[in-house]
C-alpha cells in the first residue's frame, strides 16, 4: 500500500525468504487441469446470446477511451468465430487493454508498470507472437496462467513461474474454464506484436518467483463462483462480472501487510497499491456506500461517466468507466448494480485523526483557487465540471483522493471539455490540505477534515501528472547525416504516474503552422530513464528507443530531455517543456 515503511518492507521479504524452506516441504502442484464438467452455477458469459456480449471496438459518443483491436484472423468455423466474438466480450468485460498496452506500441503488448512495495512488476505481451507473446501456449498453459497464476517455465528450476498476484488471477480463478478459451481464442486472433517483455524490477527475495508459494498457501484459495440460494440470474450474472471478470475486488477491498485482500472487507473500500487513489466503499452501505444512490444514479456513474449528482469516475476508476464498462451492454451493468445491492453493508475505516484549525484557510484558498471553476457553492458546471458537493467520492473514506486531484490536475470529465488543472507546482502541503478539509465538510459533505500537510507530502511522490507539452522553452532538433531540422511547435501530453517508472507520452512536433509534422508516442521502461515507442516521420512509422530525463525545479517537473534514434539514421535532441499555466 501507498507509503509503507521500508522497515516492514523488509520484515515482510524476510519473511518470505524464511519461509521459503518451509514452503517447499509443503509444495504440491496447483490443479493445471481444466473441470471435467461444470455446472450452470460455473457456465460463465460463454452460455450468453450473442447478442447480449456484443461491445463497441471504440468509446461510445463523449466518452474516452481507446480503440481496441478487431481480429486479424477471424477464424473460418462459424463455432471458432463466435467463440472469439465471445472472447472479445470477455477481455472487454475484463479490462485487459489499459493493463496490457502503453501508448506508441500495439494493444496487448504489455509493458505497463505496476508499482508494489517490493519493486515494480511490468505486464507481460499477450499477443500470439510466437517469440514474444503467448503464441506458443497450450490451451492448458494459458489455463493454468488465468486460473491458477503458473506461467510457463520454472523458479529456481524446480517450483513453477508463479505470478506477481498484480496479475488479478485471485479472481480469474472463478472464470469458467469455456470463458478462459474464449478469452484465448480472441488474443490469438490479433496481430502478433514483436515487442519483448521488459523484465521486473523487484527487490531480493521477491524477484524469486519460488518465493510466492508461501504467500499462495496462506491468501490463494481458488474455488468456482458461489452464488446464494435464491439469486436471480441477473444477480448471479452481476456477481460473475463483479467477483471475477471486473475484479472489483483488486481495488475496491483493503489489504493486509502482505499485500493480500482482506475477504471480511469485501468491497468496503482500499488504498490502490503504491498509489495516490483510494477506491471508495462500493457495498450497500446507506451512510458510507452505495445503499443510497439510486439504480440510475449508478447506472449513469458507471456507464456514462457520471452526472451532476452523484459526481464523475476519476483515477483508475476512470479508466475503468471509460475502456470497459461504458462498452458494455445496459443490462450487464444492471446486473452488475443488481449483485452490489446484495453485497453486505460495511462501514467505511474511520478517520484516523481531526484537524478543524485548517477550515478557515481552506475556505479562504478554496474561493481563491477553486471557485471559479467548482462555484461557491460547490455546485460545478452542468456537464463539464463535476459537482464537489453532496459527491460522496470526494468525502467519503480518507482524503486521499481530492488530494491525489488537487496535487497532479485531471483529464476533462468528456472529451473536449475542461481539465482539472494541478496545483502541486503552486501550493504548499499545507494548503492543498486546507482546502481538502474544507470541500470535504462542507454543502453537505459528510467527510472528516483529517488532511495534514504531512498526508499531502507522503502523497506528493505517488501522484499522477498529466500535463500538456509547451512550445515555450522547447529545444527540439532532428539530425540525419549533416542535415538538421529545427522544431518551433508541439502539441500533445505526458503522463507521468506516482512511482516514476510508468510515463506515456504522445507529442507532435513540427516547425510553424504544423508543417513536416514528426509525431511520438511512447511509454517508459528501464525504471522511466526510456523512452520505448512509435514515431511517424512522413508517414512512414518506425520503432524507438529515447534516453528520457525528468528535469525537476524544487520538487516540479518542468521538462523532459529525450535523446535518440528514431529510424533510418535520424537522431533526436529534445527539452520538451510542460505548461505549468494553472487557468
Amino acid at each position: 500500500m501507498p507509503g509503507m515503511p521500508h522497515t516492514r518492507t523488509r520484515m515482510i521479504l524476510g519473511g518470505l525468504a524464511a519461509s521459503l524452506s518451509l514452503a517447499a516441504a509443503l509444495w504440491v502442484t496447483a490443479s493445471a487441469a481444466p473441470p471435467a464438467a461444470q455446472g450452470a452455477a460455473m457456465a460463465g458469459v460463454t452460455t450468453w446470446p450473442a447478442a447480449a456480449t456484443h461491445v463497441a471496438a471504440a468509446p461510445r459518443p463523449g466518452m474516452a477511451g481507446d480503440d481496441l483491436p478487431q481480429p486479424a484472423n477471424m477464424p473460418k468455423d462459424p463455432k471458432r468465430a463466435a467463440m472469439v466474438r465471445k472472447g472479445f466480450f470477455l477481455v472487454v468485460a475484463g479490462d485487459c487493454l489499459p493493463c496490457h498496452s502503453v501508448a506508441g506500441e500495439p494493444p496487448f503488448a504489455g509493458g505497463r508498470a505496476v508499482g508494489t512495495p517490493f519493486g515494480t512488476v511490468f505486464s507481460p505481451n499477450i499477443t500470439p507472437s510466437k517469440r514474444h507473446g503467448i503464441g506458443k501456449w497450450t490451451d492448458r498453459q494459458f489455463w493454468r496462467a488465468m486460473h491458477d497464476g503458473i506461467e510457463p517455465g520454472s523458479s529456481l528450476v524446480v517450483f513453477p513461474k508463479y505470478e506477481y498476484p498484480v496479475m488479478p488471477y485471485t479472481a480469474y480463478s472463478k472464470l469458467s474454464h469455456a470463458d478462459v478459451m474464449a478469452i484465448k481464442a480472441y488474443l490469438d486472433s490479433l496481430a502478433p506484436a514483436a515487442i519483448p517483455d521488459r523484465p521486473d524490477t523487484m527487490a531480493f527475495p521477491a524477484n524469486l518467483r519460488a518465493g510466492l508459494l508461501a504467500w499462495r498457501l496462506m491468501f490463494f484459495h481458488p474455488h468456482e463462483m458461489k452464488y446464494q440460494p435464491g439469486w436471480s440470474r441477473n444477480v448471479r450474472h452481476g456477481a460473475y462480472l463483479v467477483q471475477a471478470l471486473e475484479h472489483c475486488g483488486a481495488c475496491h477491498t483493503p489489504r493486509n501487510i502482505a499485500m493480500a485482500t482482506i475477504p471480511a472487507r469485501d468491497l468496503a473500500g482500499g488504498h490502490i497499491v503504491d498509489q495516490g487513489w483510494y477506491a471508495p466503499n462500493i457495498t450497500n452501505s446507506k451512510s458510507d456506500g452505495l445503499g443510497a444512490w439510486s439504480d440510475q444514479a449508478i447506472l449513469a456513474y458507471l456507464r456514462d461517466g457520471g452526472d451532476m449528482r452523484e459526481g464523475a469516475p476519476f483515477g483508475k476508476m476512470k479508466t475503468v468507466v471509460d475502456d470497459s464498462l461504458s462498452r458494455l451492454p445496459k443490462h450487464d451493468v444492471s446486473d452488475i448494480i443488481a449483485y452490489l445491492r446484495t453485497v453486505h453493508p460495511q462501514k467505511s475505516a474511520p478517520a484516523k485523526r481531526v484537524i478543524a484549525a485548517s477550515l478557515a484557510s481552506g475556505k479562504r484558498l478554496y474561493h481563491d483557487e477553486c471557485a471559479r471553476c467548482h462555484g461557491d457553492d460547490g455546485q460545478g458546471v452542468s456537464a463539464n465540471i463535476p459537482n464537489l458537493a453532496h459527491n460522496q467520492a470526494v468525502w467519503n473514506g480518507p482524503g486521499d483522493d481530492l488530494v491525489s486531484m488537487v496535487l497532479g490536475g485531471f483529464q476533462p470529465w468528456h472529451p473536449g471539455q475542461s481539465s482539472m488543472p494541478r496545483f502541486g507546482a503552486m501550493l504548499s502541503d499545507a494548503q492543498i490540505a486546507a482546502i481538502a478539509n474544507y470541500v470535504r465538510t462542507s454543502w453537505g459533505n459528510r467527510g472528516a477534515p483529517d488532511a495534514t500537510a504531512n498526508t499531502v507530502a507522503a502523497l506528493r511522490p505517488l501522484r499522477t501528472v498529466e500535463v500538456d507539452l509547451d512550445t515555450g522553452s522547447m529545444t527540439a532538433s532532428l539530425s540525419r547525416g549533416r542535415k538538421v531540422r529545427h522544431f518551433s511547435d508541439i502539441q500533445g501530453r505526458i503522463w507521468i504516474d506516482g512511482n516514476r517508472t510508468d510515463c506515456r507520452m504522445t507529442a507532435t512536433l513540427s516547425a510553424e503552422y504544423g508543417r513536416r509534422p514528426v509525431r511520438l508516442a511512447g511509454a517508459c521502461a528501464a525504471q522511466g530513464n526510456r523512452l520505448i515507442g512509435r514515431a511517424t516521420i512522413g508517414g512512414d512509422t518506425h520503432p524507438m528507443t529515447l534516453a528520457l530525463r525528468q528535469v525537476y525545479r524544487h520538487d516540479r517537473l518542468v521538462a523532459v530531455a529525450l535523446t535518440g534514434g528514431l529510424g533510418g539514421g535520424r537522431n533526436l535532441s529534445a527539452r520538451i517543456a510542460l505548461s505549468t499555466t494553472n487557468y
